[in-house]
């Protein structure tokens, strides 16, 4: 077992067997929107490696690059979860903040930082991009 997770409820939990494909920082309107701060932070997995127990809910939309995004959320308590694009099948976004230990995350790139909000800090080191 690489790692643990769960929402703020403990309705949905999970567990991944590997460590992340990729862990990344991303600034865009639909992640500040979804995360309620300056960006979200998440590790990606290969799917067949996570087991997620519960049934989240799904909110799903167009991001602008076209792919189509499904965003898990606990419907109970509304903790941001995993998040998948139809690009990119077999990999599931986790993110950092449900995991029970994150102590091992590193962002490798930090994304849409022409979006990034100036009060939110750059990450000094990391490949950055304006966008995807």
């Amino acid at each position: 077992m690489f790692a643990t997770g769960r929402c703020l409820c403990g309705t949905i939990s999970f567990s991944v067997t590997e460590p992340p494909i990729r862990m990344a920082q991303c600034h865009c309107e639909d992640c500040r929107r979804l995360t309620g701060t300056g960006h979200i932070v998440q590790a990606f997995f290969k799917t067949d490696g996570v087991t997620v127990n519960g049934k989240p809910a799904v909110f799903e939309n167009v991001a602008d690059s076209g792919s189509e995004r499904r965003r898990s959320f606990c419907a109970t308590c509304g903790s941001t979860l995993f998040s998948e694009r139809n690009t990119a099948p077999g990999v599931i976004g986790i993110a950092i903040g449900a995991f029970d230990n994150s102590d091992w995350f590193s962002p490798g790139m930090v994304l849409y930082t022409n979006q990034r909000p100036p009060w939110d800090p750059e990450v000094p080191g990391v490949q950055a991009h304006e966008k995807m």
